[in-house]
């Protein structure tokens, strides 16, 4: 008998890919003085100690951002703690792609939040939907009109042009509070428009793991959504933490070699959603030596012989897939294509069937779902009580209010 969604849990620890409990997190909110998970009347103590000399300052003691920690710190708390504030200042970790390094830079956001251009790809939208703010939302970016699983949320929302380039005289004219964009992306030249025309630019993360529940708690602190964000981060929690609770204690000869490409044939992206999730579910990267985005020579892959090969894939590459898929046909086809690329008919993974096929809107703003299919795939003995579609159809009913359709993965784990 297969297990509940709600019954799958344990404790996780990872590093970079996957989001872990035991690793404690800074709300990076001005007003957070001791630099916990949250603002409370520790914070104002901590706060009159920093002022009578018995704490030292951090940097973000200074709850009104106004260049001294003084009494007007403590008043700015208790209205933080109350929900009475006028403004927030939050701090945002911001690394384009081109950038070796993150920079930390504040920003300071008129309280209550009203109307917002939601230009983070299709994560953005996304997750405001699922916050229970869609009807704040008042501009998104093509990208995000074409996700079927929020669709009717923002059907009538105007497309300001796409993730990388956007419509400033549009934005400009529908003016709204903030811009919520991407944190991996320089937006310097648009942040100085819009902060001309008092809009301000907040840019978070909300596709990587490792931030997430730090980025979603913020995102909940700004919207007053707290306890929907902290519902969020605990089924995340959950689920990946029950997946690391059995690979655990798996020792290497338990792991299968996993070959796991990008989107594009025979490429390896380390930062991809399928490449991250391979050693958390219990695999060996076969190319986990790889930093940067590679070229695979086919042959390397032969010679390496995986014991599993996962493809990562999106609805630019295969139309059908997804939610708005109606058949695996598509996938399917993928599948056969990469059993019959030259020489690959020696490989294990080719010999024994362990071809598989992902969509990345499994993993959207919901690592867990990606990594309980990929979890089955690798490791079906060991996962035999769970069911990823199960965990996936719990995610957006709950979260969505929506009924699971289309195809995420092929083949599922109980056909393979």
């Amino acid at each position: 008998m297969k297990r509940s969604a709600a019954m799958l849990m344990a404790l996780t620890g990872t590093l970079l890919c996957v989001l872990s409990s035991a690793e404690a997190f800074t709300l990076d909110i001005f007003g957070n003085a001791n630099m916990d998970d949250t603002i409370d009347e520790n914070d104002a103590v901590f706060v009159q100690e920093i002022i009578n000399g018995t704490n030292n300052p951090t940097e973000l003691a200074d709850a009104n951002y106004d260049g001294e920690i003084d009494e007007k710190d403590i008043a700015q708390i208790e209205l933080i703690i109350r929900g009475e504030e006028e403004n927030l200042t939050i701090m945002q970790d911001i690394q384009p792609h081109t950038s070796p390094s993150a920079t930390r830079e504040p920003v300071t956001v008129s309280i209550p939040i009203k109307s917002i251009a939601a230009l983070g790809g299709t994560y953005g939208p996304e997750m405001l939907c699922v916050l229970g703010e869609a009807d704040k939302i008042v501009a998104i970016v093509e990208e995000g009109k074409k996700r079927g699983e929020y669709a009717d949320y923002v059907k009538d929302t105007p497309a300001v042009g796409t993730t990388t380039e956007w419509d400033m005289e549009r934005i400009l004219e529908i003016k709204p509070d903030i811009v919520l964009a991407y944190a991996v992306y320089d937006y310097s030249s648009q942040r100085t428009v819009l902060s001309d025309a008092g809009i301000k630019l907040v840019q978070m993360n909300f596709h990587v793991p490792k931030t997430y529940s730090s980025e979603v708690k913020k995102l909940g602190w700004l919207l007053n959504k707290k306890e929907r964000a902290e519902e969020l981060i605990d089924f995340e929690e959950e689920h990946l933490n029950f997946i690391n609770d059995r690979v655990k204690g798996l020792n290497k000869e338990q792991k299968p070699r996993v070959y796991a490409e990008s989107y594009k044939d025979l490429q390896y992206g380390p930062t991809s959603s399928i490449c991250c999730a391979v050693e958390p579910c219990g695999g060996i990267n076969i190319f986990a030596d790889l930093n940067s985005t590679s070229s695979i020579d086919p042959e390397k892959v032969i010679s390496v012989n995986p014991q599993v090969i996962l493809k990562m894939t999106s609805n630019l590459f295969i139309p059908q897939c997804g939610f708005y898929a109606i058949n695996s046909t598509q996938m399917d086809a993928k599948v056969k294509e990469i059993e019959n690329r030259t020489g690959w008919d020696h490989i294990d993974a080719v010999k024994d069937e362990r071809v598989y096929i992902i969509t990345s809107d499994a993993a959207s703003i919901h690592p867990s779902i990606f990594n309980s299919y990929v979890a089955k795939w690798l490791h079906p003995d060991l996962f035999e009580d769970m069911d990823p579609v199960t965990v996936h159809k719990e995610w957006l009913q709950t979260f969505l209010g929506i009924e699971f359709k289309g195809v995420y993965a092929y083949p599922l784990p109980e056909e393979s």
